[in-house]
């Protein structure tokens, strides 16, 4: 059975055009990684041949969004996170609650310390979206609201 896994990860827009990130930023920089056939932006990629991605490492500052992405629903009044929807309508969550006895009177099942997982049918949820956590915030609110 194939599983579409929904948009999640780390993304950066850098002169106007949103790329898919390796990871957090680290030491200021984030490394963007694009496995397109053609080069994204000669000025910015390289061709890493070892791993069959173009790569570029941009400063933090050269971004004008960099945005932490999942998908997001709603169980039963409970948020989740969706990390995979299959082709007959399966929809893998995890739990997002605080209350971990929550998750698993609503059937939830742990699968790692503090990852409560259940597969649901889309029909069961109300609506799927994205859920954009900002990384650039705490730098934009220090920059804007010195302290002392």
């Amino acid at each position: 059975m194939t599983y579409t896994r929904p948009r999640s990860g780390i993304y950066a827009t850098v002169r106007g055009v949103e790329h898919l990130c390796n990871d957090y930023p680290e030491d200021g920089r984030v490394v963007l990684v694009s496995r397109e056939a053609d080069n994204p932006d000669p000025e910015l990629f390289g061709r890493d041949e070892a791993r069959g991605l173009w790569v570029a490492v941009v400063g933090v500052d050269q971004c004008e969004r960099l945005t932490d992405v999942t998908t997001r629903t709603g169980y039963k009044g409970r948020v989740c996170q969706v990390v995979s929807i299959g082709p007959g309508g399966d929809v893998g969550l995890y739990f997002l609650g605080d209350d971990k006895s929550e998750a698993a009177e609503l059937g939830f099942v742990q699968v790692d310390q503090g990852t409560w997982a259940k597969t649901v049918n889309v029909h069961d949820l109300p609506d799927l979206y994205e859920h954009h956590a900002d990384l650039l915030f705490e730098r934009w609110w220090s920059g804007n609201h010195p302290t002392g």
